[in-house]
This record gives C-alpha cells, sequence and structure tokens, in this order.
C-alpha cells in the first residue's frame, strides 16, 4: 500500500469517527452571564431567557432549568455543554443530582415555549416558572405560595393553577391533568427531537458535589439549557460526508489505474 493511500484511507476513517462520534459530543467551555432577560422579572426573579457569553460566542440566548441555585449577572464560571443525545448523570447537573434525564424532554419543550414568547409577556412567566418546576417543583409551589402576588394581571395563585392545575392556588406541588407541568411531563418525545439543544451544565466543585449549593461551595452557576443553530451542524455534516465521498472515489480510482498498470 503507498503511502499515499495510506493517509488517504486514514483520512476517511477519521471522518467517518467524526460522522459517528459528533452528535454525542460533550465539550468544556467558560460562561459569562451578561445581561438579564429582556422580559424583567416576575415576583422578584428574572425570567428567561437571559443572554450569556459561552465558549466566547456572545448575545447567546440561555433558558435556566433550575430554580434551587442562584447566578449573578456578570459572572464567569467553567461548564460543560452537552447535546441532548449524549445527556449522562455526570454530565449535567440534575443527572447528577438523581433526577430522572427523561426530564430533560419536558424541559427542552418548555424551553421552546419560552423563547416563542413575546419578551415579559405572562406566557413567558407562566412558561419559565413551569419550566422550574420539572426538576423543583416543591421549590416553584413554596417560593409563590410565600411570596404572593394577590393583585394585578397574574396573581401568584393563578400561576400555581397554570402550572399545577386545580383551582387551590399555591397549595400542591403535584401537577393534575390539564396543566402545563402535567402536559409537558406526559407528551410523547421522539429520539432526536431536540437535537439542536444543549444543556449548560456548571462545573460542580467541592468534595461532596450535590445539585443544591452548600454554603455557596458546590454549584458556581445555574444549570442553562440554549438551542443551537442547525446551519453550522449541518455543514460541518455535508462536509464529512463530502470528504468519505472523496475518500471512497480516490481509493477507488487508484484501485482502477492499479488494475490497469498489471494488465
Amino acid at each position: 500500500m503507498t503511502t499515499m493511500k495510506r493517509a488517504m484511507r486514514t483520512l476517511w476513517w477519521a471522518a467517518i469517527a467524526a460522522l459517528c462520534f459528533a452528535p454525542s459530543a460533550v465539550s468544556q467551555t467558560s460562561v459569562t452571564l451578561t445581561s438579564p432577560p429582556p422580559g424583567d422579572s416576575y415576583d422578584g426573579i428574572y425570567v428567561s431567557p437571559y443572554f450569556a457569553t459561552v465558549g466566547g460566542v456572545a448575545n447567546t440566548a440561555v433558558v435556566c432549568d433550575d430554580f434551587a441555585d442562584e447566578t449573578s449577572i456578570g459572572s464567569t464560571w467553567n461548564a460543560t455543554i452537552t447535546q441532548f443525545s449524549g445527556m449522562s448523570s455526570t454530565n449535567t447537573a440534575w443527572g447528577n443530582a438523581g433526577a430522572a434525564l427523561t426530564l430533560y424532554n419536558p424541559v427542552a419543550w418548555l424551553t421552546l415555549q419560552v423563547l416563542q414568547q413575546t419578551p415579559g409577556s405572562l406566557g413567558q412567566i407562566i412558561d419559565s416558572y413551569a419550566l422550574w418546576a420539572v426538576f423543583d417543583p416543591t421549590g416553584v409551589e413554596s417560593y409563590l405560595a410565600s411570596h404572593p402576588i394577590t393583585g394585578g394581571s397574574l396573581t401568584t395563585a393563578d400561576l400555581c393553577d397554570d402550572i399545577f392545575g386545580g383551582t387551590s392556588g399555591c397549595t400542591t406541588s403535584t401537577a393534575s391533568p390539564g396543566s402545563l407541568l402535567y402536559t409537558a411531563e406526559n407528551q410523547t418525545y421522539t429520539t432526536g427531537e431536540f437535537a439542536n439543544m444543549e444543556i449548560i451544565a456548571p462545573d460542580i466543585t467541592g468534595s461532596n458535589p450535590a445539585k443544591v449549593c452548600t454554603a455557596g461551595t458546590n454549584c458556581p452557576a445555574q444549570e442553562f439549557i440554549s438551542v443551537v443553530s442547525e446551519g453550522g451542524a449541518a455543514l460541518a455534516y455535508l462536509f464529512l460526508a463530502g470528504l468519505c465521498c472523496f475518500g471512497a472515489m480516490f481509493l477507488r480510482s487508484r484501485r482502477q489505474v492499479a488494475t490497469l498498470e498489471r494488465t
């Protein structure tokens, strides 16, 4: 086998490997939360989306799925970024805490609802709090019950009814049929449905890592979800696929030339 043929075969297999492993890529990078949501806040808490610089990419819209921890505007931390196909109990914050990874499906669905809403709208507020309730229903219900808003266009009792269902306000964290949380958690999701979404999980430190921060030592930030442009990934796949095809054609032409030379 000639040196050129060996080089092309190596390049070909490398391209195939890249195609196979790219969907479950996991990377570590720096994240800086740069600005609060354009929709401001509800009941003293900013609702998503926020904007961050992720791996050097500024103004990245990120949606928070973490009601248990806090992140300050302007803070920077190291994070593990994982595509949905590569989720595990070690590269996601809630997976590390023992939550079922399947709960990331309703989180992803609600993330899309948040991003489709008008900034600051009641719908965006409701979707943001429902998203937080996927992993931390008790925390959301308890906070709203202890920080009641009794007037205006959206009371906390009405918000709890939208999230958890029923007509009893903020007295239960169990989702009933017809509620937004129940709808999100009981849909049928397909494999690859959220392939263009990534989980931005903080790199947890400390001798006893836990989801909920202990004296601020274990959780440097909240976990966020982002939607990535499919264009860049598609171009990369097309390039790699083209490279594979070129390699195949090159090796085939070399074999044909070799055959002719022997005849």
